[in-house]
């Protein structure tokens, strides 16, 4: 990954020295633009030819959009005049700026998000503090920051939906979890009133729990539906938050389901508010698309942010505090990183009162 990357700059800058020296050569500008173009090709084909997964060759397709492609584009400019140099050097400060953005600013700049809930089992408000994919390899002040954040609201409950240390398949992870432990440790989690609970993600590897020992977070090492003040709240394991008819029971009183995976809420479970994580937003969205891709069954409108289901109930899906890791590219772009805030409210009438709620457990 990373020769093929530096030969993409080694052969950038060498043609931008060529085209300097000859400028009168407009012919360059093809020869450079179709250069670079096979190399991306070359080395995508290279990954796919020892089995890189799909991660990879973003890798390199990133790599080469935002580093490389500046530096033709510049290129570009050397050779050409008049408007065509403005416009392909206009692209090439766009596409490096762009690029700062999804690699230096944006994976840390974290947003706590608030969204309101409105129901009718309701008696008192509450907030919840949903946290997903912490998904690090090196845990450390970042973790601790957004963990701080989320306390710093002072909820009633905090769920955790997922993925916290992201490694190789097989590689030691006790010095990671042990970090991870050390930053939960560090904080009064124990002081939560409903309790702070998690559930595995896809990352997770067997005894991933240890990583909450003392922490005063209690992790579901299988899928169980407790009552904690006046919630339900139904803890899936990360295989169930996929199935197609995963354990959510009947309950009285208002019902939380958390999983790893938002694709449980296509089953249409009996439960009043849905937590999920898992997509990342897609961390990359475009304007009027929204994000590339999600890994998930739910529309692509519902893999981020709040939806309000077409059957009833809401679904809550966090974009998430890390990234991919391992061979993907280490970037978000118009999806920020977030804790989220869920105030729960008494419904109210049209008239401004609150409405008749049954007493929770009734």
């Amino acid at each position: 990954m990373l020769v093929s990357v530096l030969a993409l700059v080694a052969y950038a800058v060498g043609s931008l020295v060529w085209l300097r020296r000859d400028p009168a050569q407009r012919s360059a500008a093809a020869a450079l633009v179709g250069a670079e173009l096979w190399t991306l090709l070359v080395g995508v084909a290279a990954m796919v030819a020892f089995r890189w997964r799909i991660f990879g060759v973003m890798q390199l397709f990133a790599w080469g959009l935002f580093l490389v492609g500046p530096l033709w584009l510049l290129g570009l400019a050397v050779v050409l005049d008049g408007r065509r140099r403005v416009a392909a050097a206009v692209l090439a400060a766009l596409l490096a700026a762009i690029g700062v953005d999804a690699f230096v600013i944006e994976p840390r700049w974290l947003e706590v998000s608030h969204l309101q809930v409105e129901s009718e089992e309701i008696r008192q408000p509450l907030t919840i503090a949903l946290i997903a994919d912490l998904q690090t390899d090196d845990p450390g002040p970042w973790e601790q920051e957004a963990l701080r954040r989320a306390l710093d609201a002072k909820p009633d409950l905090v769920v955790f939906a997922g993925d916290f240390v992201h490694l190789e398949p097989g590689a030691p992870r006790e010095a990671e979890q042990g970090a991870l432990n050390a930053i939960l440790r560090a904080l009064p989690f124990e002081d939560v009133p409903l309790g702070a609970w998690a559930v595995n993600g896809d990352v997770e590897v067997k005894g991933w729990e240890t990583i909450f020992d003392g922490t005063g977070i209690t992790a579901a090492s299988k899928s169980t539906t407790v009552t904690t003040g006046p919630l339900a709240l139904t803890l899936l394991r990360a295989e169930d938050s996929r199935a197609d008819s995963p354990p959510v029971p009947v309950t009285p009183g208002f019902h939380v389901v958390v999983g790893h995976s938002p694709d449980f809420a296509m089953t249409r479970p009996p439960a009043d508010l849905l937590l999920a994580g898992h997509t990342h937003g897609g961390q990359v969205q475009l304007p009027g698309f929204g994000p590339l891709m999600t890994l998930s069954k739910v529309p692509r409108a519902w893999a981020s942010g709040h939806t309000a289901l077409p059957w009833g109930g809401d679904l809550v899906v966090s974009r998430g505090i890390g990234m991919e890791r391992r061979e993907a590219p280490r970037l978000r772009f118009l999806c920020r990183p977030e804790v989220v805030l869920i105030e729960l409210v008494p419904a109210t009438s049209r008239s401004g009162t609150v409405a008749d709620a049954p007493p929770p457990g009734g």
